[in-house]
């Protein structure tokens, strides 16, 4: 019996949970120490009567999959109406991590539906199956700043025709809803540790708001760009 599968685009939301089909994230950010061994993610299947094939993997911010990162189990069934524990286990060099600033990553969690006793009964069924993505951080311990009042150091300029936002921070900066007099330019933006971001905008004024996303994926809203 000939089963044909069809992947969906992989997707990074922004809210509490991240869901694909039945199962969830509990995180839609994680944060890994450089000093700890492992970071844990839970994981959920509200469905109550559906088991799904779960298979995880990292990638870099240019989408290779890269091997520093072990995640166990790799791949596993979650049975319905349960939840599990991935492992993310750092196996790299530790002393090619940056030592003043996060570095970017990505986890990604592939999420395949059982097929019912029904659907394996038919020729040429359609399985559809989810790839969720978020954002994964590794950060030195040691710093001293407060990632979640981070987003205060924020500078603004306007430069060559252009909106200029700079991170002066070792944290990437998580912005969405970027507004210049209420008119939104942006509806998100990430800007990397000591790094600037240039924003199309034929608006002068000084007034840009933003929302800021912190650690736990939750929004600080309407906070005011300091113009240079």
């Amino acid at each position: 019996m000939f089963k044909k599968l069809a992947f969906l685009t992989s997707v990074l939301l922004c809210c509490q949970s991240v869901y694909a089909g039945g199962v969830s994230l509990g995180a839609t950010r994680m944060i890994y120490p450089t000093d700890k061994n492992q970071a844990t993610l839970k994981i959920y299947n509200s469905d109550k009567d559906s088991n799904y094939l779960v298979q995880s993997w990292v990638t870099d911010e240019n989408n290779n999959k890269v091997s520093d990162f072990v995640i166990t189990p790799p791949l596993f069934v979650i049975q319905a109406n349960s939840d599990s524990l991935l492992n993310i286990v750092y196996t790299g060099d530790k002393n090619k991590l940056y030592k003043d600033r996060e570095k970017i990553y990505y986890l990604n969690t592939k999420v395949i539906p059982s097929l019912t006793a029904e659907e394996q009964k038919i020729d040429n069924a359609l399985l559809i199956s989810t790839t969720t993505k978020i954002k994964l951080f590794t950060r030195p311990t040691g710093l001293s700043e407060d990632s979640f009042t981070s987003y205060k150091k924020i500078k603004c300029s306007h430069s060559n025709g252009k909106l200029k936002i700079e991170n002066p921070t070792p944290f990437y900066m998580n912005l969405s809803s970027l507004r210049v007099n209420g008119k939104e330019i942006s509806q998100a933006a990430t800007i990397a540790p000591m790094k600037d971001l240039l924003l199309n905008t034929t608006d002068k004024s000084n007034n840009l708001k933003y929302n800021f996303i912190n650690d736990y994926g939750v929004q600080v809203k309407d906070q005011q760009c300091s113009f240079n």
